[in-house]
């Protein structure tokens, strides 16, 4: 594969002008001009040299460009070319500026000539090592975003397979104790098993759309859980009580998919399911600084903090942080008077707003 031997970029012009206005002010600095000339012939002295200076610069500058265009590969010809275009730009530009100094063709020879074309090979060297630390730089500066562009893209890519694997083990738990329930009833009381069937074929049809999804609402998910409670009440009956407390204004706010479904269901579970006198399960939401925040309490048993690690809420509190990172959270705490509080915090959005 072959590349070109350097770049020439447009700030190599400027920086050629302050090397050759530092070359220049050398004449400025000799004590006797001012003893023997005016302030104007010196003025006018000093600009005829800058020109000069300036016209060889110019000529380096064109033959460096022109000599980068050829495809060379290896850095030992790049530097030799390099070198050979420097001195071929500066021969001209010594040429020329003579021709201009004299009014007619120089008839300088090569000997008196060379002094001249080499003292700008250091100059040059320089100049180049900087283009060329400079051009290295920001090919090391582009390959590094490269690869953290590529690292984000393989770290989201992670995200989201991690995130597919979190909802596969919470689906299972979410739906095949529902699934038990109903095979329970079928043999205990048919009729309510049937009722119980069709209301969860219907909850069926309405929540697996959701399930393969990153976000959702508060409302669809609150119209999930009013379904699922609807199930659970057949079972229950009046051992079930159930409360709801969200504003309609909340409804468009996105959260997880079933993130609050495994609140309700841990509620049920562990909280209010062993009770002959069931208990009461209620859902709140509110906005406060800038979060969402659903709270989901029972009036049951309660459980210590250490029985709340299980798949559900273990996977729930991941999603979180997988999806939201310290924005998102999951707290857990005993309900007063009796029963156990969940606490899901997730970002507000702004088009979440009625």
């Amino acid at each position: 594969m072959t590349q070109r031997a350097w770049n020439v970029p447009p700030a190599s012009l400027v920086f050629g002008l302050l090397v050759c206005l530092a070359l220049s002010t050398q004449f400025l600095f000799q004590r006797h001009l001012y003893d023997e000339w005016s302030v104007a012939a010196i003025a006018s002295a000093w600009i005829r040299i800058l020109a000069g200076y300036v016209g060889v610069a110019a000529s380096i500058v064109a033959a460096l460009w022109l000599a980068g265009h050829l495809a060379v590969r290896r850095a030992v010809a790049q530097v030799a070319w390099f070198c050979v275009a420097l001195l071929a730009g500066a021969w001209l530009g010594e040429w020329s500026a003579l021709w201009v100094q004299w009014g007619a063709r120089p008839t300088a020879d090569f000997a008196a000539m060379l002094p001249r074309v080499l003292r700008w090979l250091p100059i040059g060297l320089v100049a180049g090592a900087i283009l060329v630390a400079r051009e290295r730089t920001r090919d090391i500066a582009a390959r590094l975003h490269a690869l953290e562009v590529r690292r984000l893209q393989i770290e989201q890519q992670q995200t989201a397979v991690q995130l597919q694997v979190l909802q596969s083990q919470i689906e299972p738990h979410f739906l095949f104790n529902t699934l038990a329930t109903i095979r329970r009833l079928q043999h205990t009381d048919p009729a309510r098993g049937q009722e119980t069937l069709a209301g969860f074929i219907d909850y069926l049809k309405s929540s697996l759309p959701e399930m393969r999804s990153t976000e959702t609402t508060l409302g669809r998910e609150l119209d999930l859980i009013g379904a699922y409670l609807d199930v659970l009440q057949v079972r229950m009956g009046d051992r079930l009580r159930v409360q709801i407390d969200a504003a309609p204004s909340l409804r468009r706010q996105r959260i997880p998919p079933l993130s609050i479904a495994t609140l309700v269901e841990n509620a049920i579970k562990h909280g209010i399911g062993s009770l002959l006198e069931g208990g009461t399960v209620s859902v709140s939401a509110w906005i406060d600084e800038g979060a969402l925040h659903v709270r989901v309490a029972d009036t049951g048993l309660g459980f210590a903090a250490s029985e709340g690690t299980g798949t559900g809420l273990a996977n729930l509190r991941m999603r979180l942080r997988a999806l939201y990172g310290d924005a998102g959270g999951l707290t857990l705490a005993p309900n007063a008077p009796r029963g156990f509080a969940a606490t899901l915090r997730v970002p507000a959005t702004r088009d979440g707003y009625d």
